[in-house]
């Protein structure tokens, strides 16, 4: 059967246009700021590495049992960017503090392959949400490499063009019935 598309295209374009448009909303919407409200940057690190003041509780980045993250970054961006996420991955994994454990267990970082207006398009998707701030890999960065974070900050910071969140609630897992090997009629 050929009718100018494969059948994978035909289901998955639909599918990457939908998240991007509700993504676009969401976006548009949570990170629109007000005439008396500057747009939210990522967080200063302490200036030439210097330990911060002590933390104060994050606030959790997802109200769901899951989460997608997007982030789209500036072209001449992305390596400093993926330097930023390999650096967050090896804080994550030599970080002692067990919710960072938590935050890394289901915690995936995927580029789009298709251009996102012109600009690189990351997914960060969140299976099992943890407690913690997933908007913020530089607060995590600077609890394993203080004196490295101002330097990532600086590389980063001119990248982002805009960010947003979506909360996912599970409506079915079609994959169940596959793992278990079971066969139907």
């Amino acid at each position: 059967m050929k009718f100018g598309m494969s059948v994978r295209s035909a289901l998955v374009a639909p599918l990457a246009l939908g998240v991007m448009m509700v993504g676009t909303a969401q976006v548009a919407r949570a990170q629109t700021p007000s005439p008396a409200q500057p747009q939210q940057q990522p967080a200063t690190p302490p200036a030439g590495g210097a330990q911060a003041a002590p933390a104060q509780a994050e606030n959790p980045t997802f109200s769901a049992p899951a989460g997608l993250l997007l982030v789209q970054i500036k072209p001449d961006k992305t390596a400093d960017y993926e330097a930023m996420i390999a650096k967050l991955k090896d804080a994550l994994t030599k970080s002692e503090k067990p919710e960072r454990k938590a935050m890394a267990k289901a915690w995936k970082v995927f580029k789009a392959t298709e251009p996102a207006a012109g600009n690189t398009l990351y997914v960060h998707v969140i299976d099992a949400t943890a407690p913690g701030d997933y908007t913020n890999p530089l607060r995590i960065i600077s609890e394993v490499f203080p004196t490295e974070v101002q330097d990532i900050y600086t590389k980063v910071k001119e990248g982002f063009v805009q960010t947003g969140l979506l909360n996912l609630t599970l409506l079915t897992d079609l994959s169940t019935h596959a793992a278990s090997g079971a066969a139907q009629p």
